[in-house]
C-alpha cells in the first residue's frame, strides 16, 4: 500500500535535505513532561470503576442482579484496560512534550498505542452500549409494546456488526502491519489518509449509536403510566445514562477540526527531521484525543450506573429517616426491638402510669390546700 499523505501531515522541508535538519534526540528528556493529562485520565478511570462496583454491590446486596449488570462487567474490564493504555501512552510516549524533544523510541510507543486504541475502543464502547440496551429492556420490555423489545435486540445485533467491521478495518492501514509503529518507514508502507478515514468513520458511527441511546427512552416513558413529575425525574436519569453523547460529539468535533488544521509552519520546528514524518497535530494529542476518548466511556459508565445508585441513596435516606423517627419518639426506659411495636406502650404500663399521675395530682392538691391555710393564718 502506498504512503498516501493525508491533509493533516505536515511534511514541509523548505527545500532542505534531511541531512541538513536536526535529528531527533537519542536520550529521553522529561523536562517538559506533562503529567496532568495522564493524571486526569487515571482519576476518571478510578471514579468510574468505583461507581460501577458500587452499583454491582448494591444490586447483589438487594438480590436484584440483572443481565444488564452481568453485561457491564466485561465493559468495566475493557474500560480499565483502556485507562491503563491511556495512562501508559501519556506517561511513556512523550504526550504533551514539544515534538522535537521526543525520541524515536517514544514515537514508536505512541504509534503502538494508537493502533491498540483502534481495536480496544470498539470493543469497550460496544460493551457499554449493550449494557445500557439491556437495562432498557429490563425496564421497558414488559411495560410497552413487543416492538420495543425487538428494537432493543436489533440494536444489540448492530453493536456486534459495529465491532466486527471496526476490528477488521485497522488491518488495512499498513502492509505489512508492523510498519504502523515505525516512525521513519510508516509513510512508505501505510496510508495516512485511510487511517484518518477509519477514525472519522469509527467516531461518527459511535456518535450515532449514542444519539439513539439518548432518544430511545422518551417514547416508552411516554406510554408508561406514571405521574408527570416522576416521569420527568426518570427521564432525567436516563438522559444522564446516555449523556456520553455529549463527550462523543465533542471528541468527533475535535477530531474533524484537527484534520483541517494547517500544517505547522513554525520555523523552529521545521529545523528538525521530525517535521517530515510526525503530524503537527501530535502537539495537542493529549487534549484532542486521549482526554476526550477517556471522558466518553467515563461519563457513560457513571451515567448508566446512576439509576441503581439513586435507588440505593433513596433506601439509605429512608432508613436514616426511620432511625431518626424512632430515636425521637421511643421511651428511653423501653428496650428497642426490630419493629415499631416497642414504641407502643402496653395496657399494663399505661394503667400504671395513669395511677402514678393521679397520685401526683392528689399530692399537689393536698400541698396546695396546706399552703392556702397557712397564708390565711398569716393574714389573721
Amino acid at each position: 500500500m502506498s504512503g498516501t499523505i493525508g491533509p493533516v501531515t505536515p511534511y514541509i522541508t523548505n527545500g532542505k535535505n534531511a541531512s541538513d535538519l536536526i535529528p531527533p534526540p537519542t536520550t529521553i528528556n522529561d523536562t517538559h513532561k506533562n503529567i496532568i493529562i495522564p493524571a486526569w485520565c487515571i482519576v476518571m478511570g478510578i471514579i468510574a470503576s468505583i461507581t460501577v462496583l458500587a452499583r454491582l454491590a448494591y444490586r447483589k446486596m438487594t438480590k436484584n442482579l440483572g443481565i444488564d449488570d452481568f453485561a457491564i462487567i466485561p465493559a468495566l474490564i475493557l474500560f480499565i484496560g483502556w485507562t491503563a493504555l491511556t495512562g501508559y501512552i501519556c506517561l511513556n510516549a512523550g504526550v504533551g512534550k514539544p515534538l522535537w524533544e521526543i525520541t524515536l523510541h517514544e514515537y514508536t510507543i505512541w504509534y503502538q498505542g494508537l493502533l491498540a486504541s483502534l481495536w480496544l475502543y470498539p470493543l469497550m464502547s460496544a460493551s457499554i452500549r449493550i449494557s445500557i440496551l439491556l437495562f432498557y429492556r429490563r425496564i421497558f420490555a414488559k411495560r410497552v409494546h413487543l416492538r420495543t423489545e425487538r428494537l432493543i435486540w436489533v440494536l444489540i445485533a448492530l453493536q456486534g456488526a459495529y465491532v466486527i467491521v471496526f476490528m477488521i478495518l485497522p488491518g488495512f492501514i499498513c502492509a505489512p502491519l508492523h510498519y504502523e509503529w515505525d516512525p521513519l518507514q510508516r509513510l512508505n508502507y501505510c496510508s495516512v489518509k485511510w487511517y484518518y478515514m477509519n477514525q472519522e468513520s469509527l467516531y461518527s458511527t459511535s456518535f450515532g449509536f449514542d444519539v439513539i441511546l439518548l432518544l430511545f427512552p422518551i417514547f416508552p416513558l411516554y406510554r408508561v403510566k406514571m405521574s408527570t413529575k416522576r416521569r420527568i425525574g426518570v427521564l432525567l436519569i436516563f438522559l444522564l445514562g446516555a449523556s456520553s453523547v455529549i463527550a462523543a460529539a465533542y471528541r468527533l468535533g475535535v477530531f474533524v477540526e484537527s484534520t483541517k488544521k494547517p500544517a505547522l509552519s513554525d520555523p523552529f520546528y521545521l529545523q528538525y527531521q521530525v517535521s517530515r514524518y510526525i503530524p503537527a497535530q501530535f502537539k495537542t494529542a493529549g487534549t484532542d484525543f486521549w482526554i476526550p476518548t477517556q471522558v466518553e466511556p467515563t461519563v457513560a459508565l457513571i451515567g448508566t450506573s446512576l439509576p441503581a445508585l439513586v435507588k440505593a441513596f433513596g433506601s439509605v435516606k429512608l432508613q436514616l429517616s426511620h432511625l431518626s423517627h424512632s430515636s425521637l419518639f421511643s421511651h428511653p426506659s423501653l428496650p428497642r426491638s426490630s419493629n415499631d411495636a416497642s414504641l407502643k406502650p402496653s395496657k399494663k404500663n399505661s394503667k400504671t402510669e395513669l395511677d402514678a399521675t393521679r397520685d401526683e395530682i392528689c399530692q399537689i392538691e393536698s400541698q396546695s390546700s396546706v399552703l392556702s391555710n397557712t397564708i390565711a393564718a398569716v393574714k389573721v
